[in-house]
């Protein structure tokens, strides 16, 4: 009769355990899922301070942690019932917490890489445009010219980086530095360049077709670039050669450079050029006003 008793007892207690959970259950999920996360975990909490063993509830209460992304404190929940007891849900959920922890610091890996290249892109950009006006205000500066090809190699910009390797090595055809960086690119990357250097002497030739060349694929850049290395040569040119020279320098608004070019007569004077002439003067006034 007593073990009846005991088992009748056993299975009221049991059964009352249940509805107890899933009563914290049904309250507390209501009030997640109105908006509510706060609560929920307010009332999971409490339920768990009144029954320390319900792993269920203490399960549920990582849930909610996992739902509200504070996956450091669902972790420690669940580790604490994996210490005491192999539950299989708090196994399955901590596998998610983990992964999903692997996943945030990946994702704040990725975040700090590019604020860091962005800020390196940043500085790079400052530093570019500091070194291509040097070149550009001192022409004659080899120096400025290998630091510009070496940072264009840096950023991986290659073309440009051999292309001004190949104007200091028109100038200064022994540069151990330039002739390393083109002989690298030529052999890992195939980047040409019309070679306008042949041993230790400029092929005047070689370079003025090129020059033409780059005029006529509108590369106005390397066209004025290789122009100032030529020129640094004291290398001649024609006057046709100067209409494009002066034609380089107005597509790239250098037209303080352009008004030189026909001040000096190296222009072929004509009804257009003094056209140009007059259009630049106006150019000028208008940005010297502007300042």
């Amino acid at each position: 009769m007593k073990n009846v008793i005991f088992t009748i007892l056993l299975l009221t207690a049991t059964t009352l355990f249940a509805d107890s959970y899933w009563d914290l259950k049904k309250s507390a999920m209501g009030a997640y899922k109105g908006g509510n996360s706060s609560k929920a975990i307010t009332l999971a909490k409490a339920f768990i301070d009144k029954n320390p063993k319900n792993y269920k509830a203490q399960n549920l209460l990582a849930v909610f942690y996992f739902w509200n992304h504070d996956y450091k404190e669902a972790e420690t929940i669940l580790n604490n019932i994996l210490a005491k007891t192999d539950y299989k849900e708090s196994k399955s959920l901590l596998s998610r917490v983990h992964n999903k922890m692997a996943k945030r610091k990946n994702s704040t890996h990725k975040s700090t890489y590019k604020t860091v290249k962005k800020a390196n892109t940043k500085s790079q950009t400052t530093d570019l445009e500091y070194l291509v006006a040097k070149v550009e205000d001192n022409p004659q500066d080899i120096q400025n010219r290998v630091l510009l090809s070496k940072f264009y190699f840096k950023i991986e910009e290659f073309q440009k980086a051999y292309d001004l390797a190949h104007e200091v090595l028109m100038i200064d055809p022994n540069n151990k530095k330039m002739k390393a960086i083109t002989k690298h690119l030529e052999n890992q990357y195939r980047i040409s360049y019309s070679a306008a250097v042949e041993g230790s002497a400029i092929d005047k030739d070689k370079a003025k077709m090129l020059l033409k060349k780059l005029h006529n694929e509108k590369k106005y850049s390397a066209f004025m670039n290789l122009y100032e290395a030529l020129k640094n040569a004291h290398v001649t040119f024609t006057k046709e050669e100067y209409v494009d020279i002066l034609h380089a320098s107005i597509m790239l608004e250098k037209y303080k450079k352009a008004e030189n070019l026909l001040a000096k007569g190296l222009v072929p004077v004509s009804k257009d050029s003094l056209k140009v002439q007059m259009l630049l003067s106006k150019k000028l006034a208008r940005s010297v006003a502007s300042k």
